[in-house]
């Protein structure tokens, strides 16, 4: 077969060129090149010959490999022919005369076009078993093509064969996966920063990384090993522990969503039961109540604010610090211009942070990072006191008013907290100060580190 030559069409009066493949030879016997038609003939004359002959058509043509359109704008008819519809038109003629077994010739061109080898472009094979042209293409454009799915999309392409293995676990695919994602997980913990894996130059993977952080990756996980998490729950009845003792405080107590205390514990709920009251041991600090979960968990619950309502109503955060009662400056301290001034705790709630099993931490995450970050130095005043115990949890509670509210996500609160630098272990999650079922999750895992020693 002679060599293939590319043939431009005008078919409208604004100079839209139209690419087709066609031989030499074909083109001196059906189309002399001194006769030109109308878009409205041509068109015309191009569908008699497909309903002539459809395979005689292809033979002349060889096919068509790059996008093209059609128009017909005669006063007579109104019709347009796209790009795609009248190659899916012959597709379908081809599927009813020969069905599938067309399907290697076209992958067999297309991979001529990128070897560039017209052998292989001139030559028919029909093989129904490789009807995919997607391992022709270059290996920067699959890449691209894979990074527009997910991960588990991703995970699944890697059991295809060897070649897509190799392209799905690809580092910079799943870094890009990874920094892109990592905005929208509602949980982060001491376990499943990333950061930490990144700063520390682990020799794992970026995509181990992505599944070992994943939230949904290790909730398919505890699923797939839901019996043995059952049978150990139950286990764990029958073993003799400490109901632990957990104090909550933050900023997120005194802005918009301090209405999660009031839901805990003087609304009625399904999901938090009102067990018993207990009185404060230090100085009348440290009461509260005993709350019991649905799934058999228990907790002593004491919340500390940092002044009277009257108080937290009528200041700001900066001032939330400055006038904080729980809070005190070193004695002696000397600032300097610039700096920070480092804060105690005061006696009393230095003894009642002693007998603490674990922290609760609530931030408003509606609010800017500048108050998000002002509550930094309460939160590691209090778990320093308790910094020879890294066994004592360490629970954040990314608020919100309510669902629908714009917030900041939980990889940011982690870095305005410098959450990182703690020995201790720690879980900051999403949940919405009026739906109590979002915080369940974490007072679960709070509960179930404190008892570990």
């Amino acid at each position: 077969m002679s060599t293939l030559t590319l043939v431009a069409l005008n078919l409208n009066n604004q100079s839209q060129q139209q690419t087709l493949l066609l031989s030499d030879s074909d083109i001196s016997e059906t189309h002399p090149r001194s006769i030109s038609f109308s878009p409205h003939e041509y068109g015309r004359k191009f569908e008699n010959i497909i309903e002539e002959d459809i395979s005689q058509f292809l033979d002349s043509i060889q096919l068509l490999l790059l996008k093209y359109s059609m128009y017909s704008r005669s006063t007579s008819s109104n019709s347009r022919v796209s790009s795609g519809g009248l190659q899916q038109f012959i597709i379908r003629k081809l599927q009813q005369k020969f069905g599938q077994s067309y399907g290697g010739s076209l992958t067999q061109r297309l991979k001529a076009l990128y070897t560039k080898d017209e052998s292989v472009m001139t030559c028919v094979i029909r093989d129904s078993d490789d009807n995919s042209f997607f391992q022709y293409l270059p290996v920067d454009l699959k890449l691209q093509i894979f990074s527009y799915l997910d991960a588990r999309s991703l995970c699944l392409a890697c059991c295809v064969n060897q070649e897509w293995s190799q392209l799905t676990c690809d580092n910079l695919l799943w870094k890009h996966l990874l920094q892109q994602d990592l905005t929208r997980w509602t949980q982060i913990s001491h376990m499943t920063n990333p950061k930490m894996y990144q700063e520390v130059n682990s020799e794992w993977s970026q995509k181990e990384i992505y599944l070992k952080c994943s939230p949904e990756f290790q909730k398919s996980m505890r699923q797939s090993n839901s019996a043995f998490h059952q049978v150990s729950s139950m286990l764990k009845y029958f073993v003799p522990k400490k109901v632990p003792k957990v104090a909550m405080f933050g900023p997120g107590l005194e802005q918009s969503t301090s209405g999660i205390v009031r839901h805990m514990l003087y609304e009625d709920n399904t999901i938090f039961n009102r067990i018993a009251m207990f009185p404060g041991q230090f100085e009348g600090v440290g009461g509260g109540m005993t709350l019991k979960l649905p799934m058999g968990h228990s907790l002593h619950l004491s919340v500390l604010y940092s002044a009277s309502k009257n108080e937290r109503e009528n200041r700001g955060a900066q001032e939330r610090v400055e006038k904080n009662k729980m809070l005190q400056k070193h004695a002696g301290q000397v600032v300097a211009v610039g700096e920070e001034p480092q804060y105690e705790l005061k006696t009393q709630i230095k003894h009642l942070c002693q007998v603490l099993d674990g922290f609760i931490f609530v931030v408003d995450a509606s609010e800017s990072s500048k108050s998000v970050e002002s509550g930094r130095c309460e939160l590691m005043a209090m778990v320093k006191e308790r910094r020879t115990a890294p066994h004592v949890p360490l629970l954040v509670l990314s608020c919100i008013k309510e669902e629908g509210c714009q917030r900041m996500p939980a990889k940011d609160i982690v870095e305005l907290l410098h959450l990182s630098t703690l020995s201790q272990p720690w879980l900051v999650i999403d949940c919405v100060a009026d739906k109590l079922d979002s915080i369940v999750a974490g007072i679960v895992w709070l509960i179930d580190q404190s008892q570990f020693r």
